[in-house]
């Protein structure tokens, strides 16, 4: 069982703040640092605290990720680690997305040994590769080993820190080398397939269709759109050009032809990390820029198949992959999941089918936190019934930050039943070592559950890195999303047609039930009175002088007195009555009763409350009614409209009476 009592431990936290889109390579930066996390002296748990954010997204979904990265108190932790690149605005030294910022103003206000694993960051170490010398490597090999001369650039986005150190080697190598490198051989955009689709078109223009003897670009994707581009055009790589990438993302080894790319080794990356960590904790003093190696993989994009490794053909120095049944046993359990989620009735069926699909892959443990306000429609939409205006749930739940009414859902641990202990949790993150234990050696992925940019929680999964090797996480929290959000509007929408219904079946001026309602309500309690033995009441009531009332003061002042003869019977009935607007000034009442004492205390102080509500709705004058009821009796044959008749008729008696009296 996990504790959410937020208690200092003696291990150490690590902070990893990731923006991981669906990327092969967060996966192995996470067994890397795993892998050097557990060799540590001192016992060590990881924080990852996921976005999944990207540039082509919409921006309210991207506001809805990126809030995840102000769950934590970064405080907390003895060491950050920040792999947000690709939001980052070198230009400009800020980030560009809203949220992100924080994430660096937030690190440097900590004050804790803060590493950037992306780009180079003022004020904080950085671990990484040397984008610079790998892009060298790159058109280096072109040039010297391959002999070419004259090539084309598709890059990534202008803004991008990893992707400017790219451009200036390439820029840097041609000036040195006297290799032509006008603007025409250059192209920046994004890091996305189309980047690569729309410099090839560019090119081409450009260089009046006339084709280089290489394309360099900035990544696997830009080349994969560069090898579409070309086909669809009637060329070949390698036939009539050859091309490069970077990365070495599983793309550039399953590619027809596949691809030469820079492999980043990134299980060192997330070893020098946490070796920088280390020595920092120690005191030494180290530089601020380190780097680790990469390697040009050679293959058949540039004729050269089968020199060097790929990313999938090296060995996993973590051990956490998984066989290939546990990954088709996943899949089938998504597709499961998939299917099974639109069905589900309750929150807890939905994080039962999220069990059966995670649990395949030795994923040690789940907790869900949601708002609690998502519980309570009357909490989190607005109904106006006077003006029929509605706010939809999510418009009351925030874009900046967490809110104190979360609440821990749902636990479950491998090999333990679910539990759903709907315990307060607040609007920060709640540390989740096991009890006894102070081992250290875990890993937390923290991923966001929102409605676009509208927060409503956030997903912790336990040792979850078989579920990121395989790029799991994405479509499992995407899934769970999607059936929360289905499930929540379900229900915020019966609420509302319950409202609604309601609504259709009171009297606008009063508040009181309409014929609508009298026919719904009415008749269900007589004969559900009748059955069961009991009584009613049935009070038929009548507003005196409406007619003078109006001559004098206007109709205006009327409905005002009918709406406090209204007002007078809801605050003097019982919950279980069912009061009528049955005419204009006339109104019935059923109210169960054992004997008839009952119905003469209704009477009584409805006529005690009259006063006081007219005197608080402004009515001129003094107000006054006639009334006559009628006790049901359950061995009876009659209908409640023959009731009503007798109740009538015994109010217009004591009408008479009244008016003889004066």
């Amino acid at each position: 069982m996990s504790k959410w009592d937020g208690s200092d431990e003696p291990m150490k936290k690590v902070l990893y703040i990731l923006n991981d889109c669906m990327r092969k390579f967060s996966y192995e930066r996470v067994a890397g640092l795993m892998q050097s996390l557990n060799k540590l002296d001192e016992p060590a748990d990881l924080y990852v605290i996921r976005s999944d954010a990207y540039s082509g997204f919409a921006a309210e979904h991207n506001l809805g990720e990126y809030n995840i990265y102000r769950l934590p108190d970064y405080n907390d932790y003895d060491g950050i680690l920040l792999d947000i690149n690709n939001v980052f605005n070198s230009a400009e030294g800020t980030f560009d997305a809203a949220g992100v910022q924080y994430v660096f103003d937030a690190a440097a206000a900590a004050g804790k040994p803060t590493i950037s694993m992306a780009n180079r960051l003022r004020g904080f170490h950085y671990a990484g590769i040397d984008n610079y010398a790998s892009m060298t490597s790159v058109i280096r090999h072109l040039h010297r080993g391959l002999g070419l001369t004259d090539f084309w650039f598709a890059n990534g986005p202008a803004d991008n820190y990893e992707n400017q150190e790219r451009v200036r080697a390439l820029r840097d190598y041609c000036m040195a080398n006297s290799l032509f490198c006008g603007e025409e051989r250059f192209f920046s955009e994004s890091f996305i397939v189309e980047c690569g689709i729309h410099a090839f078109a560019y090119f081409m223009e450009k260089n009046h269709g006339t084709l280089p003897q290489a394309v360099i670009c900035a990544n696997d994707h830009i080349a994969l759109g560069i090898i579409h581009a070309a086909e669809e055009k009637g060329y070949s790589v390698p036939r009539d050009f050859l091309v490069t990438g970077f990365d070495n993302t599983d793309l550039a080894a399953t590619l027809s032809p596949t691809l030469t790319s820079v492999d980043q080794q990134r299980w060192n990356m997330g070893k020098a990390c946490i070796d920088t960590l280390n020595r920092l904790w120690r005191g030494e003093q180290i530089p601020s820029f380190i780097t680790t190696p990469t390697k040009l993989v050679l293959r058949e994009s540039t004729r050269e198949a089968g020199v060097g490794a790929s990313s999938a053909e090296q060995k996993d120095p973590g051990n956490y992959v998984g066989g290939s049944a546990s990954v088709t046993d996943f899949s089938y359990k998504l597709r499961i999941m998939q299917y099974k989620l639109p069905g589900c009735r309750s929150i807890e069926e939905i994080c039962e089918a999220l069990i059966e699909c995670i649990s395949v892959l030795n994923c040690e443990g789940v907790d869900m936190v949601l708002d609690r306000r998502l519980f309570n429609p009357e909490l989190s939409i607005g109904f106006k019934e006077q003006i029929g205006q509605m706010r939809n749930v999510s418009d009351s739940m925030p874009v900046e930050g967490y809110p104190d009414s979360l609440e821990l859902f749902f636990s479950w641990r491998a090999g333990q039943t679910p539990e759903f202990p709907r315990r307060p949790v607040g609007g920060r993150l709640v540390h989740l070592e096991p009890e006894g234990s102070d081992a250290g050696g875990k890993n937390y992925l923290f991923s966001p559950l929102h409605f676009m940019e509208h927060t409503v929680g956030y997903l912790c999964l336990h040792n979850c890195l078989d579920l990121m090797r395989i790029k799991g996480v994405s479509p499992v929290v995407s899934t769970l999303t999607m059936a929360l959000r289905n499930y929540f509007t379900r229900q915020d929408l019966a609420y509302v047609n319950h409202v609604l219904s309601g609504i259709s079946m009171k009297d606008g001026l009063t508040g009181l039930y309409n014929r609508l309602g009298y026919h719904e309500y009415a008749y269900d309690l007589f004969h559900q009175t009748n059955a069961s033995g009991g009584r009613l009441a049935i009070l038929f009531i009548d507003m005196d002088h409406l007619k003078e009332l109006n001559d004098r003061y206007g109709h205006a002042a009327g409905d005002l007195a009918i709406r406090g003869i209204a007002s007078a019977i809801l605050h003097s009935v019982p919950a279980n009555a069912v009061p009528v607007r049955y005419g204009g000034d006339e109104f019935l009442i059923l109210l169960p009763v054992r004997e008839s004492a009952e119905a003469d205390s209704v009477l009584k102080d409805i006529c005690r409350t009259l006063p006081a509500e007219s005197r608080i709705l402004g009515i001129p004058t003094e107000v006054s009614f006639s009334a006559g009821y009628v006790l049901t009796e359950p061995e009876s044959n009659k209908q409640l409209d023959k009731y009503v008749q007798e109740a009538d008729v015994l109010m217009y008696k004591r009408k008479k009476e009244k008016k003889a009296q004066r």
